[in-house]
């Protein structure tokens, strides 16, 4: 045989397109062992995840194989538990039995969730390959149109998304669309009917794909029922009724829709059932969480409806995401440059940017539907590309805005890609061109996925998520699921560990107690993310998380304010508000006399302290110029012998000022402190002895690495407004990755807390970064724009 036959036979084999596609498919699980956590660093990858994960963890016989989120603890000490059964039992229990064989391991329960997701990730695949073979005949085609298709930024970022309505679905969606290309070619319904319930037992997104397919296929029986006369004799007006109708009953098409109502009706009504048993039978259908939820999703129910999502969810803003989405669907994401969780540009070329996205997306979208209309079978690619948009407009009202429903439109770029190889074949007729291509496409899908498994990661991160895992893991040891009381932790994250709510209830397993619930009495244990060095902290290793015996807490903190109270009270307060506010040794200080519990209950301080050195904020708070110390008066507070006092520590760095104060919907009252107001006093007169950078309303100088504020005469109103301070590097890579857009580090700050007023002048300074700056535009701001503004080149620099 010679070499070119023996290329033929090759390229006429169908394994050897097929071994491609797996070997291709299988760097997913190569490079998920490599990101070294779970955690994705931002999206609906983590709290979602993890919402799932409690879910599956907690179906067992020990709770009667109820789905629930968590055990929470009643004020009568009675234990009540909230049930979450939106989705087909299915999925989870799939995913229990992949976590069972793990139970003495979180993490390695964890992984094998994730592996279980790559693995439905990886036979959607697998069945898009074996539906586009069918549509065209093609092997190399189909291989090449799917490793495309699946090596998109929003597939390769959440493919191993534990969320039942993430990859399980979309098995759902190309199992189904096998079974209904084979039904097309062979008429065999009984197979698409068994293949759409199994794929209804796992999720909704296949409704989707069966309402155009269903429709279609209806459609096209009623038209040829009307033109296939008995006789050329037309039938009176009742005649053709009678017929359209017998056309309609005995329609296989009508026939799977209803099959499908029926199964998820049954579904719907053993989840209701579930959840009105979990509830002690006393909560009517209409109060029901699901039933709540569908009419969310439905756009009924807009009472938990966020300004923000309201407003995402109005059509113009809406319409321009979805069109940003599509596009970002066609496109292999090692082409696309670093994104956000959103899938947003960072660093990607103009034409992905917001304006052009929109207007490539609608053009990409409008042309696989046109072509879709035009290539046989008609029913099928037109079902393909459409049923991505019957999803997104039918979740369109939901409350939550879920970025990887963007997964769902799989379907256009399937059919683009395999129109334009078909098109490639016909002009070339070789099937080595298209062959070569599908190389290039495994090349390429294996590089996005290795791209992608990088995005976000960092040793540091790694490190810092281990460790608050592992903090986690430490409390459930100690705890042994006894009633935990958390204060203080919801919504709040430890780099990419989101440790509020979800996570706490996956790792704890303990009857929870959220702030404001429990008497103190009940309180067992405290979990929180402050520590507070007593004998009531039982981790003292922990790093991020941390356990203390709820009684030596209370009466800890007690002690030492009465210890504290008459040396602060003796000195004049930093402020004096809803709480006088005092700093002695390093420690903030709020106390409120007279006082009594009740006066507490709801409270929420704010704290923000902001240093000399940006360098010593953490990574992702360098933006906004302070940490965040943000705590409730539960967390860190006691009441007693008629006042109530909390404090929190400051960190050991070198501090510029702080601001801090209460809130509710706003700030309720607001207080600030400048450390550095005497070295800013003694400092003036060295630095006005210079030239100044620029003058403006402000006199700017430039020393020390510090940019300072200079002003003769001055009084608090020259200073009451926000400084915007604008830094543009000489090299944009010195920028974090999602300024990089932006082109500037943006250093805003408050006089109020790096700046004082002293005998009729201003000063103020503000840190610089300590990489190369090629400009700097700062100045004041108000609600009408800039007050003032100026401009300092790079040679003003010292």
């Amino acid at each position: 045989m010679t070499p070119s036959e023996r290329l033929e036979s090759a390229l006429r084999s169908p394994w050897i397109p097929l071994a491609l596609l797996l070997l291709a498919l299988s760097t997913v699980f190569v490079f998920a062992g490599d990101r070294g956590h779970f955690y994705r660093p931002a999206g609906n990858h983590n709290w979602t995840s993890f919402h799932h994960l409690v879910v599956a963890a907690n179906l067992s016989p020990e709770y009667g194989f109820q789905r629930f989120d968590y055990r929470g603890m009643n004020l009568d000490g009675t234990v009540h538990y909230v049930p979450y059964n939106r989705f087909p039992p299915t999925g989870y229990a799939g995913m229990k039995l992949a976590m069972l064989p793990f139970g003495s391991s979180s993490s390695v329960q964890v992984y094998a969730a994730r592996v279980f997701m790559l693995l439905f990730f990886t036979a959607a695949a697998v069945l898009a390959y074996l539906s586009l073979c069918r549509l065209t005949s093609n092997r190399w085609v189909a291989l090449t149109a799917t490793l495309l298709a699946f090596s998109s930024y929003y597939l390769l970022y959440y493919n191993d998304m534990t969320a039942i309505d993430g990859m399980l679905d979309l098995f759902g969606v190309m199992l189904t669309f096998h079974g209904m290309v084979v039904f097309v070619q062979e008429g065999r319904f009984r197979q698409l009917v068994v293949k759409t319930c199994i794929a209804l037992l796992l999720g909704w997104h296949v409704f989707a794909l069966l309402l155009p397919f269903v429709i279609l296929g209806l459609a096209g029986d009623l038209l040829r029922a009307r033109s296939a006369a008995a006789d050329p004799t037309p039938l009176p007006l009742f005649g053709q009724g009678k017929r359209l109708l017998a056309a309609t009953l005995r329609s296989r098409y009508l026939l799977l829709g209803i099959i499908a109502l029926a199964l998820s009706t049954s579904v719907l009504a053993f989840n209701f059932t579930m959840e009105y048993i979990v509830l002690n039978g006393e909560t009517p259908l209409t109060e029901l969480p699901s039933f709540k939820s569908m009419l969310r999703n439905a756009g009924v129910d807009s009472s938990n409806f966020t300004a923000a999502a309201a407003a995402a969810r109005s059509w113009r803003p809406f319409l321009e995401v979805q069109a940003r989405s599509i596009l970002r669907a066609f496109i292999p994401y090692s082409l696309l440059g670093p994104l956000d969780h959103r899938g947003d540009a960072i660093e990607s070329p103009t034409w992905l940017s917001k304006r052009w996205g929109v207007i490539l997306g609608v053009v990409l979208s409008a042309a696989c539907l046109i072509v879709s209309m035009f290539v046989r079978p008609r029913i099928l690619f037109v079902t393909l590309a459409s049923f991505g948009f019957f999803w997104i407009l039918s979740v369109r009202s939901s409350a939550a805005v879920h970025y990887y429903e963007s997964i769902y439109y799989i379907g256009l770029p399937l059919v683009f890609f395999t129109v334009v190889l078909l098109l490639a074949r016909r002009v070339t007729n070789r099937d080595g061109v298209i062959a070569a291509a599908s190389i290039a496409a495994a090349l390429l899908f294996a590089v996005s996925s290795f791209q992608m498994s990088r995005v976000g990661y960092s040793a540091e991160s790694a490190r810092a998520a281990r460790a608050a895992e592992q903090d986690l893991i430490t409390i459930r040891n100690l705890t042994a699921g006894e009633p935990v009381a958390v204060l203080g932790l919801r919504g709040i994250r430890i780099l990419f560990l989101q440790v509020a709510g979800d996570s706490l209830h996956y790792y704890l397993n303990s009857i929870f107690m959220y702030e404001g619930y429990p008497p103190p009495a009940s309180r067992k244990f405290i979990v929180m993310r402050h520590r507070v060095d007593t004998d009531a902290l039982l981790t003292p290793q922990n790093q991020y998380v941390f356990l203390y015996d709820g009684h030596g807490l209370t009466d800890g903190l007690i002690a030492s304010y009465r210890s504290a109270y008459p040396s602060l009270v003796s000195t004049e307060p930093l402020a004096r508000k809803d709480f006088d506010v005092y700093i002695e040794d390093r420690t903030v200080y709020y106390i409120k006399e007279p006082c009594k519990r009740g006066d507490t209950a709801n409270v929420i301080f704010f704290l923000h302290v902001f240093p000399t050195d940006l360098g010593h904020l953490p990574y992702h708070r360098r933006e906004h110029g302070f940490d965040n110390l943000d705590f409730g008066f539960i967390e860190r507070g006691v009441t007693f012998d008629g006042k109530c006092m909390a404090s929190v520590d400051l960190p050991q760095y070198d501090i510029a000022g702080l601001r801090t104060g209460s809130f509710d919907d706003g700030q309720t009252w607001v207080a600030a402190h400048v450390f550095q107001g005497p070295k800013l006093i003694s400092e003036y007169q060295a630095i006005v002895s210079n030239e100044p950078a620029a003058r403006s309303d402000f006199d700017l100088y430039i020393d020390g690495g510090k940019l300072y504020y200079i002003k003769e005469p001055c009084g608090d109103e020259d200073a009451a407004a926000p400084f915007f301070l604008h830094v543009y590097p000489t090299d944009e890579n010195d920028l974090p990755v999602d300024r990089r857009q932006h082109g500037f580090d943006n250093l805003d700050f408050g006089f109020d807390v790096r700046g004082v007023v002293f005998d009729g002048k201003c000063a103020a300074a503000a840190p610089l970064p300590k990489y190369g700056i090629a400009r700097i535009v700062t100045g004041q701001f108000d609600d009408n724009g800039h007050i003032w503004e100026a401009d300092i080149a790079p040679d003003a620099r010292e």
